[in-house]
């Protein structure tokens, strides 16, 4: 249970994600325009982070609520996927100066753009059976009970940040071998340690700005392997597609465009080797503690 204090303010945070969510929700045609979407998915990640952080017991439906935006995320993520292959195959069709690498450009982008109809097709009627709008519920006067914990506001934000903390200490180990799923997995820990860290960050001492740049850094750096590496996946798949219909021309131009994103995506994981390897764990966990007012922690014993 937090203190008061920092109840408070984790639902203050929640009303305003909520705000921002609901907002998202709002804009017309969200679903058809791929910005739209990406926002809506954002909003709904960052409202979730807020609520990994309230105690759950001090509001009524949140185990319901918290899984109703994790399906949303999911429901949106092949529609986001296949909105990212598109800006990168026009990215490279734009760039090309290969008439085979052209054709072939336009060919997946004809069938790509099938694709995404067809995922979009039907996905207004299931955003609507999840009931979005029920979430305000989350809004009303939250259960506290007493008695609050005897602690300050800032010994309480570390304790709720703390356990994600795990994810900068496994940086090192990842920068070893390439591994997408678990690159990907330590993205996605690192966006939900940022949006923790926004939510509180009305508790820190000193601007969490310097703590929240490498962050960025690297989910940038690992967002960026990521999607190359899907869509490398994906364009083996259509490869495979087009070889299987004796298409030799166009599986000769895709094999082409294969070595390009290959080639980006080791680039990609060479730069997170290096932001890796700078040891974030070492200089961030002492940064935070700092900003948020508190004294460093004692040193293990020998």
């Amino acid at each position: 249970m937090h203190p008061a204090e920092l109840a408070i303010h984790l639902h203050r945070a929640l009303e305003v994600r909520m705000a921002r969510f609901l907002e998202r929700l709002e804009a017309p045609a969200w679903e058809d325009d791929p910005e739209g979407l990406h926002q809506v998915r954002v909003a709904a990640r960052r409202l979730s982070a807020v609520l990994d952080l309230v105690d759950p017991d001090a509001y009524g439906g949140h185990k319901g609520h918290r899984r109703t935006l994790k399906h949303l995320v999911t429901l949106l993520g092949p529609v986001r996927e296949l909105d990212v292959h598109g800006a990168a195959l026009h990215a490279l069709h734009r760039e090309t100066q290969s008439t085979l690498q052209a054709a072939s450009l336009e060919h997946l982008e004809d069938g790509l753009d099938r694709a995404r109809a067809k995922v979009r097709r039907g996905l207004k009627k299931e955003v609507a059976s999840l009931r979005l709008q029920d979430l305000t519920r989350l809004l009303k006067v939250a259960n506290l009970p007493d008695p609050f914990q005897s602690v300050s506001l800032q010994e309480a934000a570390w304790a709720a940040l703390a356990p994600r903390l795990a994810v900068l200490g496994d940086l090192r180990n990842l920068a070893n071998q390439e591994d997408a799923a678990a690159l990907h997995k330590a993205r996605v820990q690192i966006k939900k340690l940022r949006y923790a860290l926004e939510a509180v960050e009305g508790v820190f001492a000193d601007s969490p700005e310097t703590l929240l740049l490498p962050l960025r850094e690297l989910q940038t750096c690992l967002g960026t392997h990521h999607d190359l590496a899907a869509l490398e996946t994906w364009l083996w798949e259509q490869e495979g597609r087009l070889r299987n219909q004796d298409r030799s021309t166009l599986c000769g131009g895709v094999l082409d465009l294969l070595g390009t994103v290959a080639e980006d995506r080791r680039a990609a994981f060479d730069r997170f080797t290096s932001l890796a390897r700078a040891d974030t764990s070492a200089s961030f966990i002492p940064g935070l503690r700092q900003t948020l007012g508190l004294p460093p922690l004692p040193d293990p014993p020998e």
